[in-house]
């Protein structure tokens, strides 16, 4: 004759459930998972947004590098050219129609509350 325990329908229907949840919980646990890595490396992202560099970790230009300097020279000469373009560039009437009004204008603000 086999044996078999007398089992409680209460504890069997309260496996049951518990089973349930365990297994909902397994599915949702990589998207769950993925959800929280996502949201740190937005954390992350933020951070170094608006981190202040560490001014001893700060390393000074490279001028002493001749292609470094040229490049700059370059530069500069290049945006002095652009500048002396514009200035060139504005009509002589437009210079000369400048607002000439009160040097005082602006100054000062009296107000009565």
């Amino acid at each position: 004759m086999p044996t078999t325990e007398i089992v409680n329908t209460q504890q069997t229907l309260q496996m049951g459930t518990h089973a349930e949840k365990l297994q909902q919980t397994m599915q949702q646990l990589p998207s769950i998972t993925a959800q929280q890595i996502q949201e740190e490396q937005v954390a992350v992202n933020e951070l170094k947004q608006i981190e202040v560099q560490d001014p001893e970790k700060t390393e000074a230009a490279d001028s002493i590098s001749p292609e470094a300097k040229r490049r700059r020279e370059i530069r500069l000469r290049n945006k002095s050219k652009q500048n002396n373009d514009l200035e060139k560039a504005l009509p002589n009437s437009t210079q000369e129609n400048v607002f000439k009004g009160d040097s005082h204008q602006g100054q000062n603000i009296n107000l009565t509350v």
